[in-house]
């Protein structure tokens, strides 16, 4: 289902596939991809079959930044830096994980794109750079907020003030990255990952992107106190029933079809 012609949606098994449809422009940034983002995340949201979202793209760029024509020529950038940031909330925030598949670059906008996302791979030799600071701009994007929680504080200056590019294998080594794979196998590598996901207990998987997301704000005792109530909560689904059950059985648990 093409939602603009910037992206397209398609639920199948379990899986939310979201992909980028701009390849001749190398899916940069356009107010269309925008509002395609946030329509595919409001219907994985809404859609309680949806277990696993992946992120994609068609071409050989998974995302090269912003497209600099519409924003220098954008009347009300202050509207459309808000829809930018709508739609990467609305990733990052997804009770659904969300995996990104990046290859070719991800660049500034693209970066941010791909550190909102809860899980990357990439094909090899892809290319990844903040991008702003060497066209004059300060990071944004969220950029300046994932970055120094996926890399650390140290890495993350150098990277934004530097504006030092780095490829898969340097994004594999400091973390960035869980996997990469040569092009041609990173589709299938992505979908089987994300299949692999979409057999868990989805109610267990919320809770612990939950406790993640806050984990590096809240002091020890804070977040203790929400491992408890969340385990409080496990234990009282019936996923957790069924993998008890399961485990007794000594076969593999069936968990329910849908989100909890």
């Amino acid at each position: 289902m093409q939602l603009t012609k910037h992206v397209a949606y398609e639920l199948k098994d379990r899986i939310a596939h979201v992909r980028l449809t701009r390849p001749e422009a190398r899916n940069a940034l356009s107010p269309e991809q925008i509002d395609g983002l946030l329509e595919a995340m409001e219907k994985v949201s809404a859609d309680r079959r949806a277990r696993v979202v992946l992120l994609s793209a068609e071409g050989p760029i998974f995302c090269a930044g912003g497209d600099l024509k519409a924003f220098a020529s954008a009347t009300g950038l202050e509207g459309l830096a808000d829809g930018v940031h709508r739609a990467l909330f609305a990733l990052h925030r997804c009770e659904a994980p969300v995996i990104a598949a990046i290859q070719g670059g991800a660049i500034g906008y693209g970066l941010g794109l791909a550190s909102a996302c809860d899980v990357r791979l990439a094909a090899e030799g892809t290319r990844f750079q903040v991008g702003f600071t060497g066209i004059g701009l300060s990071p944004d994007s969220t950029t300046s907020y994932f970055l120094p929680r996926l890399l650390g504080p140290s890495r993350a200056r150098y990277l934004m003030l530097t504006n030092t590019p780095f490829d898969a294998a340097q994004a594999l080594a400091i973390g960035y990255v869980a996997e990469v794979h040569p092009p041609e196998r990173l589709l299938d590598a992505a979908a089987e990952l994300a299949a692999r996901i979409a057999r868990l207990p989805s109610g267990a998987l919320r809770r612990a992107k939950r406790l993640l997301e806050v984990s590096l704000d809240n002091p020890l005792e804070r977040q203790v106190e929400l491992e408890v109530g969340f385990i409080a909560e496990s234990f009282a689904s019936d996923d957790f029933r069924e993998g008890v059950t399961a485990f007794v059985e000594k076969r593999k648990p069936e968990f329910a079809p849908e989100r909890q």
